[in-house]
């Protein structure tokens, strides 16, 4: 059958109306942790708005009416990282929305967090539809004028708009008035929404069965007894605290059995939340995080204890500068004692035990939250200890996996320092400082490692290792052994200091445990499975009759000085454990994944390197050439690792056909490449 031109036209309009409409238009919002990024968009009518999770958690994103939700084709309502879906929205409006796990709800219907707003206006072209019917009246050749009436729309449903929350300081002096539960309020709720700013919340004992939502300035709440005050979210509730006002301080009580936080002070990128402190607080059970500040600045947590959360025991997030120190604090049976996400600059993380932890103290770079790379902490003084012992002992999941058996790990980490800490029994290595990787790559550069007492560490006391890193060093005595073997030498502070651009070896064992828990490795231990504490902690001195202090000027209030910072003495009967069978760098008994990954990025390039240096070198200079090109190739062979042996393979080795040179270096390029490739990609690492 012939086809008329004027079909041909029709069916090209119809396709360019498709192609330009109704492909892949959507608004992409990124979810991070605690944040949409961007918070706010503008779109039109018939639009979708695409959601991505590119956080270390799970996330969502719901309407405030409920109208619309995130949950997928197959009921699911959480997202995990890297997952994504789709909204369309087609009537024009204000649509805002929250996400149920990092948003609480407000006295006036909206949301505080975790938030964000679409807003969808008229389209500015006809749809898809529109184009279609009007070339489908055209091909019938339909000579009607008038266009249908329109007919009358219903009233879009109101919802409430977002209220911002202020970020008014916070009064700096108890007002005097003091609100008691459940004496005056039946409830730590009731008693909060009642007090003004600078009142105090005193709480008697009980159990507490309440999320608490603080939206008042200036606040102090206090527990009369630490270990009888509980609040207990029954494994159902999101958060024991959710406070998003300034200048509030948490005292003497317990929250517990959380499914994301215990303590938790919040807020946004550009408007921070200032003045917090959390003094002799307990944390059980909490999923997430135990005692938590992001986006916030000017703060302490202190004489308090954590355990049972999968992520970190305490946490700060997102701050730069942070003006944070956390001192006096124990924590154990976490996925990570502490992590700290981006928050930089005067923060101190002092003077505390850290313990059966997946791992220590973790400062790092992620791009799930703003404000990367994490730079100038400073941990000092701490008791750091068999962590890693036991995959049974604490909850985790993959990133508290890739740390597994460290210390302390600088992972992206710049301008920092760890000075003076005891570090024992830690079966990977005592101190790390590593590059780390997310949607970009963020090395570790001119960090300090001084002065740290390092005994019984499993693969290294010290390992430093890029790619790309450069400037960290070593200073005074850290243990007996580094990886590299020559770092006390080569990456010196008071000597050479050379950049560790290569160092892949050192990153194997995080890779290799990412794969390892992409492919099974997943946790044994559910919510309220790690050990209970055995300890009956320390209440505030002074208990209800002490001093009532707002959390104002807080940083500047300690005046903290590094240099007061002391190494803790070993206490008696510690057995220190034996050093793990270590070849060239890589830890043998550590499992499957990471000496695999050991291979792939430290062995077989550092054979290359090393044997294939000296085959290249030896031709090199039995070649009748000038001094001057020996000279060259060398420098290329032994200053570029693998790179110069490749490029002499290629261009230096003319004793070889020009055909088998690219065969051979290309074929052991496709398989070594290809199979670091295969195992980062099964492994979920890209």
């Amino acid at each position: 059958m012939r086809t008329s031109p004027r079909l041909w036209f029709l069916l090209a309009l119809v396709a360019a109306a498709l192609a330009a409409c109704g492909g892949d238009d959507a608004v992409e919002v990124s979810m991070l942790d605690n944040s949409y990024d961007p918070a706010d968009i503008t779109i039109e009518a018939g639009q979708s708005v695409r959601f991505v999770n590119d956080g270390a958690v799970e996330h969502n994103a719901i309407a405030y009416d409920e109208s619309w939700s995130t949950e997928d084709t197959f009921g699911e309502l959480l997202m995990g990282p890297e997952d994504a879906t789709e909204v369309t929205f087609d009537e024009p409006g204000t649509y805002p929305y929250f996400c149920s796990l990092h948003a609480t709800r407000l006295e006036d219907g909206t949301y505080a967090g975790m938030v964000g707003t679409v807003t969808v206006a008229e389209p500015t072209a006809a749809p898809v539809g529109a184009v279609v019917a009007g070339v489908t009246e055209l091909a019938q050749e339909d000579t009607e004028d008038e266009p249908p009436a329109d007919e009358p729309e219903e009233p879009a449903e109101e919802v409430p708009t977002p209220t911002p929350i202020s970020a008014e300081l916070a009064p700096s002096e108890w007002s005097g008035v003091t609100i008691e539960v459940p004496g005056d309020y039946p409830t730590i709720q009731s008693a909060v929404d009642a007090a003004g700013p600078g009142d105090l919340v005193l709480v008697g004992p009980g159990v507490y069965r309440e999320s608490v939502t603080v939206t008042t300035p200036g606040l102090t709440i206090r527990g009369t007894d630490r270990n009888e005050v509980i609040l207990d979210g029954e494994f159902t509730r999101e958060n024991g605290f959710f406070v998003i006002a300034d200048g509030v301080a948490i005292e003497n009580m317990t929250a517990r059995n959380y499914t994301t936080n215990g303590f938790f002070w919040f807020g946004e990128e550009g408007d921070e939340l200032v003045g917090y402190r959390g003094s002799y607080l307990t944390a059980v059970d909490n999923w997430v995080y135990g005692i938590y500040a992001f986006g916030s600045i000017d703060g302490l947590f202190e004489h308090s204890y954590a355990s049972g959360s999968w992520d970190s025991g305490f946490y700060i997030g997102q701050c730069d500068p942070c003006k944070a120190v956390i001192t006096d604090v124990l924590a154990e049976y976490n996925g990570l004692g502490y992590s700290g996400t981006n928050s930089s600059k005067e923060i101190f993380i002092v003077n505390s035990e850290w313990r059966f932890n997946h791992a220590g103290v973790v400062p790092n770079s992620l791009d799930s939250e703003a404000l990367p790379p994490v730079n100038n902490v400073y941990v000092g003084g701490n008791y750091i200890h068999h962590n890693g012992v036991s995959k049974d002992l604490a909850p985790y999941r993959t990133a508290p996996w890739s740390a597994h058996g460290n210390g302390v790990v600088l992972a992206g980490a710049e301008e920092s320092t760890v000075e003076k800490n005891l570090i024992v029994n830690n079966p990977s290595s005592g101190v790390m400082v590593v590059s780390n990787i997310d949607a970009n790559l963020w090395p570790s550069r001119d960090n300090v490692v001084r002065d740290n007492e390092i005994l019984g560490s499993g693969r290294a006391d010290v390992s430093i290792g890029g790619p790309l890193a450069s400037g960290s060093c070593l200073a005074g005595d850290n243990g007996d052994s580094t990886i590299p073997m020559t770092a006390g030498f080569f990456q010196n502070c008071d000597g050479f200091n050379l950049a560790t651009w290569w160092g892949l070896g050192t990153a194997s064992e995080p890779l290799g445990r990412i794969v390892e828990y992409n492919l099974g490795g997943e946790s044994p231990l559910e919510h309220g499975d790690a050990p209970d504490p055995e300890l009956a902690f320390e209440g505030l001195p002074g208990g209800a009759d002490a001093p009532v202090r707002p959390a104002v000027d807080v940083f500047a209030s300690l005046d903290f000085d590094p240099a007061s910072v002391t190494t803790p003495e070993l206490p008696g009967g510690i057995d220190l454990d034996d050093r793990d069978l270590v070849i060239l760098g890589v830890n043998v008994q550590a499992g499957l994944w990471p000496v695999v990954m050991g291979a792939l990025l430290w062995w077989v390039p550092l054979a290359v390197w090393v044997l294939g240096g000296l085959w290249a070198l030896s031709v090199a200079w039995r070649r009748e050439t000038s001094p001057v090109e020996k000279a060259l190739w060398t420098l290329l062979v032994v200053g570029l690792p693998v790179v110069g042996v490749l490029l002499f393979a290629l261009f230096g080795n003319r004793d070889n056909p020009v055909g088998n040179r690219w065969i051979g270096v290309g074929s052991f390029l496709v398989v070594w490449l290809g199979a670091t490739a295969a195992v980062l990609i099964v492994g979920g690492v890209f």
